[in-house]
């Protein structure tokens, strides 16, 4: 009876054997946490370089540092007043061209031609006399910056052979502007792009014929 209660309680006690592992696994599993918790940039290129060697990557003396962090560094406020300088610099240089309309904005340069400087009136063919283009593009060919090409329209309706709505009219202005800032002006063709947008970005109401000219337009935003 002695022998039988003795092996039961043997065999019943295996399982704190198991339970002090556990406890130590656990144990020297938080201390691992704990020690790496804060990053020494010194032991970390030790590990990497002992790594490295011992997988025979590199020779010893030969790991570049390790970045362990590079912290935000703010702009200084004067690279962005000399930003801000040199965009109202140049916007004042093109608004000094006939017929065009330049002011420095948050994204760059925004350029404004007026309809009658290139256009007639519901057409997308170039005027014979181009002289303020031509200007604006020797300009912008000396600049590396991106150029966006947008055509306006004012409101009212158009629907001819050429063009079902104003959509088609906007869109294919924009295109003959790149297209002849290409071709005329020398500028790379990775530089632009065009888009339409009729009568949904209309810089005044379309309230009055005064108006609606103003909003018959093609911009030119030189992203700086």
């Amino acid at each position: 009876m002695s022998k039988k209660k003795h092996k039961t309680e043997e065999q019943g006690a295996k399982w704190l054997t198991t339970f002090n592992d556990l406890v130590t696994l656990l144990l020297t599993f938080f201390v691992l946490v704990l020690s790496v918790s804060k990053i020494d940039a010194s032991k970390v290129n030790e590990m990497v370089q002992s790594m490295r060697e011992t997988s025979g990557m590199i020779k010893s003396g030969d790991l570049e540092p390790v970045r362990v962090f590079i912290p935000f560094v703010r702009p200084k406020l004067g690279l962005i007043a000399s930003g801000e300088k040199k965009r109202t610099k140049l916007a004042n240089g093109i608004d000094r061209i006939s017929g065009i309309d330049a002011k420095a904005i948050g994204e760059g340069v925004l350029i404004t031609l007026g309809e009658k400087i290139i256009f007639e009136t519901g057409k997308a063919q170039f005027k014979s006399n181009n002289m303020a283009i031509d200007s604006l593009g020797s300009i912008i060919l000396e600049l590396d910056c991106p150029v966006r090409v947008e055509g306006h329209t004012d409101n009212i309706p158009i629907h001819n052979e050429q063009f079902a709505s104003n959509w088609e009219l906007s869109g294919a202005r924009a295109v003959a502007v790149v297209k002849y800032l290409i071709s005329e002006c020398g500028i790379a063709p990775e530089r632009l792009s065009a888009a339409g947008y009729a009568d949904s970005r209309s810089k005044v109401p379309n309230n009055a014929d005064h108006n609606r000219e103003l909003n018959r337009r093609v911009e030119i935003i030189l992203s700086m």
